[in-house]
């Protein structure tokens, strides 16, 4: 019986790491096909409104459709939904490539191919998470956590070097081929090695009443489980706190306080992805305990103290330190609070759940740049120039430079934070998640 168990658990860790490899692999071809396309088509048009309309077609489907989505997971085959997601990006792909060959690729097309991937995405991204819950024994889920960031940051380095050696050596045309045989692999290895656990057969019949009654089910699930709810509001916090603060305005910081050193800018950059991979590596190799959230708001508060610090520093070592402590908490934040969701909410829910949770970050990552750009141009900016000329607590904080009204925009979003982290963790509904 012992040695059935083991077996079993082998499978699963070899279907997840083929399912890991896979997706990893064509994940990196999609992310070189988005970097280069909008470097392509700002170089064609020269105006920032042209990425930034890509980024709203790709956000704004996935945000009408996530919780369908979810609950779609829910209800039919998630080997199925992926391979269906799959092959409809990669005919996006094969149509891109076509209209480049004949000269006709253009914005819209662009939008209209980032529209379709918006909607896919929004079925694709559940379906893997809950994917990867019936792929890994509960025991693993910290170390896969781990796993997961490791190669995620290891991908956030490298995609844009490759991308832009490619379209420069090669062109647009390659990195779209590069993209279509990363698909196939993934494709492939989906369609005839990884072998899923669904609890729901394939050749199951699902109709669109049952996935809307699963929609409203979802809803339900969330608003009367009040320890999940709480759990996702404090999500909501963070992240918009991260994108009103350090997820927009890391770079225009820099270059502020540096007159636009962008040496500065990519030195400090190689240090926060460090953080990532020295946090994930250590997931990966550590025992998970039985207690989450203790890391889980241990990991929270370093982003924050990161981002509090991170606005008083004025020189390289301070920013460097600073970013690698902040960046090291994000994986370790990140890691248990999925794991939480993966623990806590049963397989047949957690499509819809982990939707919402994209849909918290897809809503409010563009409202916090556009807040945070706002209130540095509008209101910090201005009001550090007129109080900079004398001494007082503000300007000890964060200096008297170009760039210390975003400094105080920092300061101030990561003391916010910090205290609505130590409040929401005394919430009783919250404690029940450890027991």
């Amino acid at each position: 019986m012992k040695g059935q168990n083991m077996n079993k658990t082998e499978n699963k860790m070899y279907n997840f790491m083929i399912f890991f490899i896979s997706q990893t692999v064509s994940e990196l071809g999609t992310s070189m096909t988005g970097f280069a396309t909008v470097i392509w088509m700002y170089s064609k048009s020269g105006q920032v409104m042209s990425a930034s309309l890509l980024a709203i077609c790709s956000t704004v489907p996935y945000l009408i459709v996530s919780l369908l989505g979810g609950a779609t997971v829910d209800k039919m085959n998630k080997k199925k939904i992926m391979l269906i997601c799959d092959s409809i990006a990669a005919t996006g792909s094969v149509f891109l490539l076509s209209c480049y060959i004949l000269g006709a690729l253009q914005l819209w097309v662009l939008c209209l191919v980032n529209v379709i991937n918006g909607f896919m995405n929004a079925f694709q991204n559940p379906a893997s998470q809950v994917t990867v819950t019936l792929l890994v024994d509960k025991k693993d889920y910290a170390r896969i956590g781990g796993i997961q960031s490791t190669i995620s940051a290891l991908v956030g380095i490298f995609q844009p070097i490759l991308a832009t050696a490619i379209l420069n050596m090669l062109g647009l045309q390659w990195i779209l081929i590069i993209d279509l045989c990363t698909f196939v692999f993934a494709f492939l290895a989906l369609l005839f090695v990884v072998q899923i656990p669904d609890e729901i057969p394939s050749d199951n019949q699902t109709s669109f009443s049952e996935i809307w009654n699963g929609l409203k089910e979802g809803i339900d699930f969330v608003v009367g489980n009040r320890p999940i709810l709480m759990l996702l509001f404090m999500y909501c916090i963070l992240e918009f706190i991260g994108a009103i603060s350090f997820d927009g305005m890391f770079t225009p910081l820099l270059l502020a306080r540096t007159n636009n050193n962008e040496t500065i800018v990519g030195i400090v950059s190689s240090f926060m992805a460090l953080g990532c991979i020295v946090a994930s590596v250590l997931l990966s190799v550590i025992k998970q305990p039985q207690k989450k959230l203790p890391l889980m708001y241990f990991g929270s508060y370093m982003c924050l103290i990161g981002i509090t610090l991170f606005g008083m520093g004025r020189n390289l070592v301070w920013w460097c330190s600073v970013v690698f402590i902040g960046c090291f908490g994000s994986p370790i934040y990140h890691t248990y609070q999925t794991i939480i969701i993966r623990e806590k909410v049963d397989t047949s829910m957690q499509g819809r759940v982990f939707s919402l949770q994209g849909m918290i970050t897809q809503a409010l990552t563009p409202l916090g740049f556009l807040g945070g750009g706002m209130l540095a141009d509008y209101i910090f900016e201005p009001f550090m120039e007129k109080i900079s000329l004398s001494k007082n607590i503000i300007t000890f904080l964060v200096g008297r430079q170009n760039g210390s009204g975003i400094g105080l925009i920092f300061v101030l979003a990561g003391l916010t934070g910090i205290a609505a982290l130590t409040i929401l963790k005394c919430n009783p509904a919250i404690k029940q998640l450890d027991q």
